[in-house]
C-alpha cells in the first residue's frame, strides 16, 4: 500500500485563488481538480478524495503531483488536439450572408435553404465536403435556425415564380 500523500501548506494568495478557481470554474473538471487539491490540503486521504470526487486514486495522485509541481496554473486544462474544424470562418461568413438570401439568387429552384442544399452550395463554392449536419451546428453558432419546410397558403404558392412548371409533371393537379 502507498504511504499518504501529503501536500504542503496552502496559505495566503494561493489559497485565495484555489477557491476563487473554485467558485468559478466554467469545466467541472477544472472543478473537481481543484476540490481535491481544497480536499487534501484540509486533511483528507487519497482514498477518501477518490470515493468523494468519483475518481481512481491514481488519478488523485496524479493531480496532487500536479499541483505540487506546478501550482494552480497546473490544474488548468491544456489545449487539446484533435480535427481541424470542417467549416473555416471564410465558409461561416459565407453562411451568415447566403441564409438571407434565396436560393434562387444561387440557381437553386427551391422556396427555401435546407441543410443539405446549403452543404451542396459550400462544396460548390469552395470545393470543401461538409455533412448537413455540420451546417445544422454551424448554423446554431450563428444564430441560424433550420426547421422543416411549412405548407403554404395554395393561392400564395400559386403566386410564386414557376409554380405551374413544378405542378405540371404531378398526377390530379
Amino acid at each position: 500500500m502507498r504511504q499518504p500523500l501529503q501536500l504542503k501548506p496552502i496559505r495566503g494568495r494561493k489559497l485565495n485563488r484555489l477557491r476563487e478557481m473554485y467558485d468559478q470554474a466554467d469545466c467541472p473538471r477544472l472543478r473537481r481538480r481543484v476540490q481535491m487539491v481544497l480536499l487534501a490540503q484540509a486533511g483528507y486521504l487519497t482514498r477518501e478524495l477518490a470515493r468523494i470526487t468519483r475518481q481512481s486514486p491514481l488519478t488523485v495522485r496524479r493531480w496532487l503531483h500536479r499541483f505540487e509541481a506546478e501550482g494552480c496554473a497546473g490544474l488548468v486544462e491544456a489545449p487539446r488536439s484533435g480535427r481541424p474544424p470542417a467549416i473555416t470562418t471564410a465558409i461561416e461568413s459565407f453562411l451568415r450572408e447566403v441564409v438571407v438570401k434565396s436560393p434562387r439568387d444561387f440557381g437553386y429552384a427551391r422556396p427555401g435553404w435546407t441543410t443539405a442544399l446549403l452543404a451542396r452550395l459550400v462544396r460548390r463554392h469552395f470545393k470543401r465536403s461538409v455533412t448537413d449536419e455540420c451546417i445544422r451546428q454551424h448554423l446554431a453558432q450563428v444564430d441560424g435556425v433550420c426547421r422543416r419546410p411549412t405548407w403554404e397558403v395554395k393561392y400564395r404558392a400559386q403566386e410564386q415564380p414557376g409554380y405551374a412548371q413544378k405542378k405540371a409533371g404531378l398526377p390530379g393537379v
